[in-house]
C-alpha cells in the first residue's frame, strides 16, 4: 500500500500493489509516544509543569518527555496523518474517482473524525487529537486537489502564521500556570454534574486550541507534501533526504528543547515570559522532531523489512490500525491513572506514568498481533472505513486489499 506522487501539473502516479512496512512501523511506534505523553498528564507532570520538587527519578522522567516526547509524538501523528490523507486521494484519483467524489470523501473522514474524537474526548481524554485532525482535514484537505506548489505555499504561510501564535499562546499558557497552578489544568473527573458539564463545555474548545497554539495545520500539510513524494514508502530511494531529516530534524528539536526541559526540573528559573518563548520553542521545534522520528522509522524499516521479527510485524499490526490502538492505548492509561477511577496516577510521578503507558501498549500489542494472525481489521478502523465509504465498498476495498497484501 504505497503512497503515489502526484506532479506540479496535477498527474496522479498509481499506487504499488504491496504493503510498504515504514509507515506501519512508524504509526505503531508513535503510539507508544502518543501513550506516554498523555500518561504524564494524568499524573500531574505534563509539558510545562514544574517538577524541580519531585524524586529525581520523576524529574529524569520529566527530563526526557520534554526533549523527546512532549510535542515530538503529536508532530508525527499529524504528519502521518497528513501522509495518509496524501495516499487516499492520489489512490481514489487512479482508480478515476471524479473529483466531486473524492471532496466528498474528505468531507466525510473529516467529519467523522470529528465524530470519534469528541466521543474519546466526552468519555476518556479531554486533550485528545482525532478532533483536531477532523478540523485540519476539513480546513486543508482541498489542496489535496491541488499542485505540489500549491502544498508548498500552503506550508509556508502556516508556518508564518504559527510562528506568531504559538509563542502568545505558550506565553498566556505560562502565565496562567503561574496563577493558577497545575490544579488549573487538571482533567475533569467523573463523579459530579460539574465534571460531565467540563467535559461537554470542553469540547469545542480543545480543537480550536490546538490549531492555534500548536502547528497543526503546518504539520498535516507537511505530510501531505511527503505522502505525494511517497518518501516512507520508497526509504531506500530517499534514504539521502531521509538521513538529512533525520539527523537534523531530531538533533535541532532535541536542543531547542533543553531551556524548556531545565526550567521543568528546575536547573534554571526564567521570569514567566522567558518561560513561555521556551515552550514555544520547544513546540515550534516540534515540527522537526516530528518530521526526525518519521524519517528514523523509515530509515529503520530498510533493515527490518528483510527480516521481519515478532516484535517488527506486531509494531506493523499495530500501526495497520492506528485508529482503534490509539483510542485503546488511552483507554487503558485513562482507567489505570485516572484519580476517578483505579487512581494510580495520585501516586505515581511522571517515572511510573511512563511505565504504565508503556505497559498499556504491550497489551494492545499482543491485541494487534492477534488480529494479524487472523487478518482482522481493527474494529474501529473498520468502522471509520464503512462510515467514510460506505458497506458496500468497504467490502469491496477490503477484497482488493486482501488480493494486493
Amino acid at each position: 500500500m504505497s503512497a503515489p506522487t502526484e506532479g506540479s501539473t496535477g498527474s496522479t502516479i498509481a499506487p504499488k500493489a504491496t504493503r510498504e512496512l515504514a509507515p506501519d512501523l512508524a504509526r505503531g511506534v508513535m503510539l507508544l509516544l502518543i501513550a506516554m505523553a498523555y500518561a504524564g498528564v494524568y499524573s500531574g507532570v505534563g509539558f510545562g509543569v514544574d517538577v524541580s520538587g519531585e524524586p529525581v527519578e520523576d524529574r529524569l522522567a520529566a527530563l526526557f518527555t520534554t526533549l523527546f516526547l512532549d510535542n515530538r509524538a503529536f508532530p508525527m501523528f499529524a504528519i502521518l496523518f497528513g501522509y495518509g490523507m496524501a495516499w487516499m486521494v492520489s489512490r481514489r484519483r487512479a482508480k478515476g474517482t471524479s473529483e466531486q467524489e473524492v471532496r466528498r470523501l474528505l468531507r466525510r473522514r473529516g467529519l467523522f473524525l470529528l465524530l470519534f474524537g469528541a466521543v474519546h474526548a466526552l468519555l476518556v481524554f479531554p486533550g485528545e487529537i482525532l478532533t483536531s485532525y477532523g478540523l485540519a482535514a476539513l480546513v486543508t484537505g482541498w489542496l489535496l486537489l491541488r499542485s505540489d506548489k500549491a502544498i508548498v505555499r500552503a506550508a509556508l504561510v502556516f508556518a508564518v502564521f504559527y510562528a506568531i501564535t504559538v509563542p502568545v499562546a505558550m506565553v498566556g499558557v505560562s502565565m496562567s500556570e503561574t496563577t493558577q497552578g497545575p490544579e488549573g489544568f487538571a482533567l475533569p473527573g467523573y463523579l459530579t454534574v460539574e465534571d460531565w458539564i467540563g467535559r461537554v463545555v470542553g469540547l469545542p474548545f480543545s480543537p480550536l486550541f490546538i490549531a492555534f497554539a500548536y502547528p497543526l495545520l503546518l504539520l498535516v500539510v507537511l505530510g501531505y507534501r511527503a505522502g505525494r513524494a511517497g518518501l516512507l514508502d520508497d526509504p531506500v530511494g530517499h534514504k539521502g533526504l531521509l538521513t538529512k531529516i533525520a539527523v537534523i530534524g531530531i538533533g535541532v528539536s532535541v536542543l531547542s528543547a533543553v531551556p524548556s526541559a531545565l526550567t521543568a526540573v528546575g536547573v534554571i528559573s526564567p521570569d514567566v515570559i522567558a518561560e513561555g518563548l521556551y515552550m514555544a520553542l520547544q513546540v515550534l521545534t516540534g515540527v522537526l522532531g516530528g518530521a526526525g522520528y518519521a524519517a528514523l522509522f523509515a530509515l529503520w524499516s530498510i533493515r527490518l523489512d528483510r527480516n521481519q521479527g515478532p516484535l517488527t510485524r506486531s509494531v506493523a499490526a499495530m500501526g495497520k490500525r492506528s485508529l482503534t490502538f490509539y483510542l485503546l492505548n488511552s483507554v487503558l492509561v485513562a482507567v489505570v491513572l485516572h484519580t476517578h477511577l483505579v487512581g494510580l496516577g495520585d501516586v505515581v510521578g511522571a517515572a511510573g506514568a511512563l511505565l504504565v503507558a508503556a505497559s498499556a501498549w504491550s497489551v494492545s500489542l499482543q491485541a494487534a498481533s492477534f488480529l494479524e494472525s487472523r487478518n482482522r481489521p481493527g474494529p474501529l478502523d473498520q468502522l471509520m472505513r464503512r462510515a467514510v465509504y460506505g458497506g458496500r465498498k468497504v467490502r469491496r476495498l477490503a477484497a482488493e486489499k486482501g488480493s494486493s497484501s
